[in-house]
């Protein structure tokens, strides 16, 4: 299915200058940001975001043939999908210790104005 867009021209020369920079061309540019953009909804849409050894070994194959410059299309998308989940995930478990924090502010708030 073909679609005809029209962009701001903001967004036309930023997408020229990328190409430029990477090599790729403009319709390329524009598959991988939908289907990132389609992943993202699909992800946080889905049930499937629980982070698993599976899903971080797949991670890391992904991104060794990102370096390696063989990810296909599809799979740059997979690894943006990973990488989100994988963020969470050690958002969750490795979040800041937010007690001392708390502490200092609720000092520097009840001390009066010098």
């Amino acid at each position: 299915m073909k679609y005809e867009i029209d962009l701001p021209a903001d967004i036309q020369h930023c997408l020229t200058e990328r190409a430029n920079q990477t090599g790729q061309d403009v319709a390329h540019l524009i598959r991988l940001a939908v289907t990132r953009f389609v992943s993202e909804e699909v992800s946080a849409n889905g049930d499937d975001s629980k982070w698993t050894q599976a899903k971080d070994d797949r991670r890391c194959e992904l991104i060794d043939r990102e370096i390696a410059g063989t990810i296909s299309l599809p799979e740059r998308a997979e690894l943006a999908s990973l990488q989100r989940i994988a963020e969470q995930h050690f958002d969750e478990i490795a979040s800041p210790p937010m007690e001392e924090a708390l502490k200092l502010h609720k000092r520097l708030i009840s001390k009066p104005d010098a």
